[in-house]
């Protein structure tokens, strides 16, 4: 009689980590495009601007000896369009991990990385794990700069670089992947909501100016600036206003409809008092 032993299989365990990644850069460099190309595998190059921010969840299925680790990465495309640094500023925090995005075909926003972005962000870029990405590298004939000076950058945050295409493919998985796994044993942040009352605001602004307060406004009042968002981009193109350009008019409609909103979550006293502050922002709107 042969008796055959049975090994048994070592028990594999699985562990669970969230953690939120900022997509960051100039309008139009490509962010929305590798989010949904990442997340859908597809590709649209209509350009549409991102209303204040736009969060993404993908999960990662990681093996490694003994354990499978589930990674979900809450992806926050943040508007590119310079000015918004108050709605900027509040998606930054609590951040993980940050993905910079520049467009191989504008120098300019290369640039932007380290003029405005990287300031933007301030003293806790050192703390953050970082990606930097030239995008757009099937447009490799109308480049106006070269992967090195995009690693000349790079290497100063201690960090990698990438070139990468929404359209193509090339290392949308890859840099998200590489990103997503240096961050599953690193301590999370508390995120912290940022603030404005009348007496912070400037005596005067632009309409680009009320428009971030408004946002970062409506967000501080909804409780969660995640939740909010939506919101926040239906109402906006409810009343067909152009982030890239917002008028008065138009933000005057905003504000009613975010109202009108408020009205299921807020008594009429709150709600009544959150829109004419918002009406304040606009009266101090330079022309």
């Amino acid at each position: 009689m042969v008796l055959k032993l049975l090994k048994k299989s070592p028990k594999v365990t699985t562990r669970h980590f969230k953690r939120k990644v900022l997509l960051i850069g100039d309008g139009a460099v490509g962010k929305t495009s590798l989010v949904r190309k990442f997340v859908t595998d597809k590709f649209d190059d209509k350009y549409i601007a991102t209303i204040g921010t736009k969060v993404t969840k993908k999960e990662l299925d990681i093996k490694g000896q003994g354990q499978n680790i589930l990674l979900t990465l809450m992806i926050w495309d943040v508007l590119g369009q310079k000015g918004y640094k108050t709605v900027q500023s509040a998606s930054f925090k609590g951040a993980d991990g940050v993905i910079l995005v520049c467009d191989f075909t504008r120098v300019e926003t290369l640039r932007s990385l380290e003029e405005y972005w990287l300031p933007n962000i301030g003293t806790n870029i050192k703390k953050l794990n970082s990606v930097f990405v030239a995008n757009k590298s099937d447009l490799k004939t109308e480049a106006q700069f070269s992967f090195e000076d995009l690693q000349n950058i790079a290497v100063k945050y201690d960090s990698r670089a990438y070139t990468s295409s929404a359209k193509t493919g090339e290392n949308v998985e890859q840099l998200f992947l590489t990103l997503g796994k240096t961050l599953i044993n690193i301590e999370t942040k508390e995120e912290i909501k940022v603030s404005i009352t009348p007496e912070d605001m400037p005596k005067e602004m632009s309409v680009v100016d009320a428009t971030d307060l408004i946002i970062n406004d409506f967000c501080k009042s909804f409780g969660d600036m995640e939740v909010a968002m939506p919101v926040i981009r239906k109402q906006f193109t409810k009343a067909g206003v152009d982030i890239t350009n917002p008028t008065i008019e138009g933000l005057s409609e905003v504000i009613n409809l975010l109202a009108l909103v408020e009205r299921d979550f807020n008594d009429e006293r709150t709600t009544q008092e959150n829109k004419s502050r918002r009406y304040l922002m606009l009266k101090r709107v330079k022309d």
